[in-house]
């Protein structure tokens, strides 16, 4: 049986594309440039608050022959999504290249937010948005999931493969660091189930707020990760994590860059030669 998503669904940016292997090694880098003022402390905030800065929800999406594909569990539990929201989820969360190849798969996509909903923070969450670059500011009017997609052979079940997917939703376009956060948290979610995302989802929700040029210790699994959120006044293609062995010598894992390199920048100066090429081969 196999998953179509139909059109109105959504756009999908990623899909069904093995994710490589990220470099989370601890890169040396220079000295922080001028930009904003970083703020010391996050201002009072609500529970949840913080975990919703981050992400909307964590889904968990199966697949089942005989009754298709549904959206298992959603946590926190009061986290809304709408019935078409949840249909997206469910069609793009499984790969559409799915070979029948064994193991686990990431991948991203993005679909709409139904039209109508606002969230009570957006004028909080808005302020991030400030000082961060162009194709980091959160999209308003869609979501982003990002998928850790398991597959395993299964002899009790009639298709003969557990498949099975856990989905980031968020609001943020950061896909390197979500990708990092779901290899520490997916397979400790496969293997305890539900009670590892009420860990991880408390975890979520002690960081600190993803302000641009702030340098973020971010516990999560008994991990510790360390990232900065870019601004719009750093220099491009550099990382401005700055390694210190006092400090770091709790942090597990740093990010040299939350995001994926912008190829349309890379490639724009080249848009001209490319279009001549596809005139030549017409």
């Amino acid at each position: 049986m196999a998953f179509q998503a139909q059109e109105e669904i959504g756009e999908q940016i990623e899909e069904g594309e093995d994710i490589q292997e990220q470099d989370v090694s601890i890169s040396p880098a220079e000295e922080l440039p001028n930009g904003p003022v970083e703020e010391d402390s996050d201002p009072v905030l609500l529970p949840w608050d913080r975990f919703s800065a981050w992400l909307h929800c964590i889904c968990v999406v199966g697949f089942d022959l005989e009754l298709g594909q549904a959206v298992e569990v959603i946590y926190p539990h009061h986290s809304k999504l709408t019935e078409k929201e949840k249909t997206s989820i469910c069609y793009l969360s499984f790969p559409d290249s799915n070979s029948g190849c064994l193991g686990d798969t990431q991948f991203c996509f993005r679909f709409r937010q139904a039209s109508g909903r606002k969230s009570s923070l957006a004028c909080f969450l808005d302020h991030f948005d400030r000082d961060a670059p162009v194709c980091l500011k959160r999209d308003q009017g869609h979501y982003y999931g990002y998928v850790y997609f398991r597959q395993v052979r299964d002899k009790s079940l009639k298709r003969g493969y557990f498949q099975k997917s856990l989905v980031l939703i968020s609001k943020l376009p950061y896909v390197t660091f979500f990708h990092s956060l779901l290899k520490l948290v997916a397979p400790e979610y496969f293997e305890k189930l539900e009670p590892c995302l009420e860990a991880a989802c408390n975890d979520i929700d002690r960081w600190s707020t993803p302000y641009p040029g702030k340098i973020l210790t971010l516990p999560i699994m008994g991990v510790v990760m360390k990232v900065r959120i870019p601004t719009c006044y750093d220099k491009p293609g550099t990382s401005q994590l700055v390694q210190s062995a006092q400090n770091d010598s709790l942090v597990s894992i740093v990010l040299p860059t939350i995001h994926e390199v912008d190829l349309f920048r890379c490639f724009c100066p080249y848009s001209f030669i490319f279009r001549c090429c596809g005139s030549w081969c017409c």
